[in-house]
């Protein structure tokens, strides 16, 4: 995982300064089934016709999900994490963003230097397993649609 010593907040044990890490990733949105919304993130293989997801984890033990958003364009999905990712709220900060960001370059720059790590899926499938995904349900108030 992270790194080895964590940070105590708000009775979890974080993995360093971030609330949440974000991860681009390959997906698939489903149809409506029983008034939920299926979206199935995959980690090593797609089907061909797929969109790019922002996943966005709680910085903690086993990734609880927080968030996904969903792009048809994979420049438009990174265009949202350069956006959004120097606003990740810091433990440092009480659990606040930066009112200042850093600029995207910075904040790479920031996490190189202090030895942050991003999402790591491996972490959390058994070894020699094939077809990593998770599969998401939301209902329609909180599936933020695909841009």
């Amino acid at each position: 995982m992270n790194q080895s010593k964590t940070i105590k907040f708000q009775g979890h044990e974080y993995f360093d300064d971030r609330l949440f890490v974000l991860y681009l990733c390959k997906g698939k949105v489903d149809p409506e089934s029983e008034g939920l919304i299926a979206t199935t993130i995959y980690h090593d293989s797609a089907p061909e016709e797929y969109i790019w997801c922002v996943v966005t984890y709680r910085n903690y033990n086993r990734y609880p999900l927080y968030r996904i958003d969903s792009f048809y364009n994979k420049d438009d999905a990174i265009a949202y994490i350069k956006t959004i990712e120097p606003e990740t709220p810091l433990i440092s900060l009480g659990g606040k963003p930066p009112q200042k960001p850093l600029s995207y370059e910075d904040y790479v720059a920031w996490k190189k230097k202090n030895n942050l790590r991003d999402y790591d899926w491996k972490s959390l499938y058994t070894d020699g397993g094939s077809s990593a995904r998770e599969i998401i349900y939301q209902t329609r108030e909180q599936f933020k649609g695909v841009k």
